[in-house]
């Protein structure tokens, strides 16, 4: 009867310690400088070339040269489960030649990459006035021509069209991006009054104006899109995949990174955004469990200011291509020559569909070494008791 006592002794032990050190990563992340856990407060640093912002939900590395951000729960140790990517990657000009509103391939008239400019890139944090920091931003602002060629990190292979490069070189482009520590509601107002509303999840989600002014229109009639990529399972030797899930007015499209629809003729989809709701959405679904994890989202009204200040709220209107390595999301916009456009768009994780963390190598260690004891300690007692 002593002999079943000890061995129920000891395998209670061991259920006991496995639970707090499965804590170890989920209390403590860790990344460049061990940086401590801080909360629900965003924090903000810089090291080796990126801008880190850190919450006890999200971390997003964003690159110090070219408007690229990575992101991932903090919990999960360098995003091993779940780890994406959304950069901006090109500005276009194109002639709406179908009526749909949205950018097709074959409609452009001129484009190039935005790794081909120079980028300045600042960060800050707000606080109230108990000093406790309730918002962390970083700001992209483009400048002219990037002496040397393209960003070697930039997600594009082609070789850009160098008069197309200038062309687009006194385009003036915003980037600020915001984590806040509260749920902030914001929306979109013009002369006519309020045209659109959202909410920015705190504390999870990276919320960003896109400010566009200075471009060079061809025409009276030809709108203008930025080209965003979206891509999962980034983390070095992951095994883990996601697919994208966009969520539309009559179906949700479901895409995998390996697709390629990429033609000549334009095979861009449009995205019909969902009634009700201004706030539209591509999701990171995790293949296994169906569950969305993370997410790019936009306002799907855009703000457009006139020469002498007269404001102008305007559709923004998506199209999306899998390009066999990512996503391609084109956000396109009407005619604003002469103006400057405001827009909406986010990346972030849902707090509550996190992976669960399992146990790093060394923490097995660690448990293995703990259980071996434990059993050489109930041997030993046994032994004796022959």
């Amino acid at each position: 009867m002593k002999r079943k006592n000890l061995l129920l002794g000891a395998f209670l032990a061991l259920f006991l310690i496995a639970p707090t050190v499965l804590q170890v990563s989920a209390q403590n992340p860790t990344g460049p400088g061990n940086p401590p856990d801080p909360g629900r407060i965003p924090d903000h640093y810089r090291d080796d070339g990126n801008i880190w912002i850190i919450t006890d939900i999200i971390t997003i590395m964003a690159n110090e040269e070219i408007p690229l951000f990575h992101f991932w729960y903090t919990a999960d140790e360098n995003g091993t489960n779940a780890k994406f990517m959304m950069s901006y990657t090109m500005l276009v000009e194109f002639e709406d030649e179908n009526g749909d509103d949205a950018f097709q391939s074959n409609e452009t008239l001129y484009a190039a990459p935005l790794a081909a400019y120079e980028w300045s890139v600042q960060a800050g944090s707000v606080t109230n006035d108990d000093d406790l920091v309730t918002e962390v931003w970083l700001k992209y602002t483009k400048g002219g021509v990037r002496q040397g060629g393209m960003h070697p990190e930039a997600p594009l292979a082609e070789m850009p069209d160098m008069d197309n490069v200038q062309r687009f070189a006194d385009v003036t482009l915003q980037i600020w991006a915001h984590i806040y520590l509260f749920d902030y509601e914001g929306n979109v107002t013009d002369d006519q009054g309020v045209k659109a509303r959202f909410t920015v999840i705190g504390g999870s989600e990276l919320k960003m104006d896109i400010s566009i002014g200075n471009f060079p229109f061809s025409s009276e009639s030809s709108g203008m899109a930025i080209k965003t990529l979206l891509r999962e399972n980034v983390a070095s030797g992951s095994q883990y995949h996601h697919r994208f899930e966009t969520r539309e007015k009559f179906r949700n499209t479901t895409l995998q990174s390996d697709m390629n629809w990429n033609t000549e003729g334009g095979n861009e989809s449009r995205f019909e955004n969902m009634a009700g709701n201004n706030t539209q959405c591509i999701n990171f679904v995790d293949s296994e469990t169906g569950m969305a994890q993370g997410f790019f989202s936009w306002v799907d009204t855009a703000l457009i200011t006139w020469p002498g200040g007269e404001t102008e709220a305007v559709n923004v209107t998506a199209s999306y291509v899998p390009t066999g390595v990512g996503v391609a999301v084109y956000l396109a916009y009407p005619n604003f020559d002469n103006g400057s456009l405001l827009h909406d768009p986010s990346i972030g994780l849902i707090e509550g569909a996190a992976p669960s963390v399992g146990l790093t190598p060394a923490e097995m260690l660690v448990l293995s070494g703990v259980g071996a004891v434990v059993v050489i300690a109930v041997v030993v007692v046994l032994i004796r008791r022959r």
